[in-house]
């Protein structure tokens, strides 16, 4: 579907501040006509930044929410996020879903792909976490990766196990 791989699908990954970072990728998709699945994470706080900091006892300066009075009431699950990334998506020449429920990431990947291959643009699927969600640090070995829940080494270990989500 992109240029760097005619006839698959490309999916990105990223958190909200990352997402926020690097907004104009999505105008520049739009403007070429990049179809790709952005996928957005967003429990609105600066996740890797408010981590590293655990271990100097620090945590703040880290949140992205607030409430956004320009959010209308239409847009549910939301509320004191900050910034309304489906609104910003669409405002870019883009398409976005949102999804707020786990059990709804298959049918959201699903109309994700419908509105890439209908509209030949990007398309955002932000999915709102826990306000405080640790992930995965780096390290420099793999082995040293610091891991803040147990790692899920069945498919029955993972909560959404029973979720198959293909694009």
């Amino acid at each position: 579907m992109v240029r760097a791989n005619p006839g698959g699908t490309v999916v990105a990954l990223s958190g909200d501040y990352d997402f926020q970072f690097m907004i104009e990728e999505l105008a520049v998709g739009a403007q070429f006509n990049l179809p790709f699945i952005h996928v957005v994470v967003n429990n609105s706080y600066l996740g890797l930044i408010r981590q590293a900091q655990r271990g100097f006892d620090m945590d703040f300066h880290v949140s992205l929410a607030f409430d956004n009075i320009n959010t209308p009431d239409t847009s549910p699950g939301i509320k004191g996020y900050g910034v309304d990334h489906v609104a910003v998506a669409e405002g870019l020449g883009c398409k976005a879903v949102r999804v707020t429920d786990p059990a709804e990431l298959g049918q959201a990947f699903a109309t994700a792909q419908a509105l890439l291959l209908q509209h030949r643009v990007p398309v955002v699927v932000e999915v709102i976490l826990e306000r405080v969600t640790n992930i995965s640090m780096a390290a420099a070995e793999i082995d040293a990766v610091n891991e803040f829940e147990e790692i899920a080494l069945t498919e029955a270990d993972a909560p959404t196990g029973n979720l198959a989500v293909r694009v």
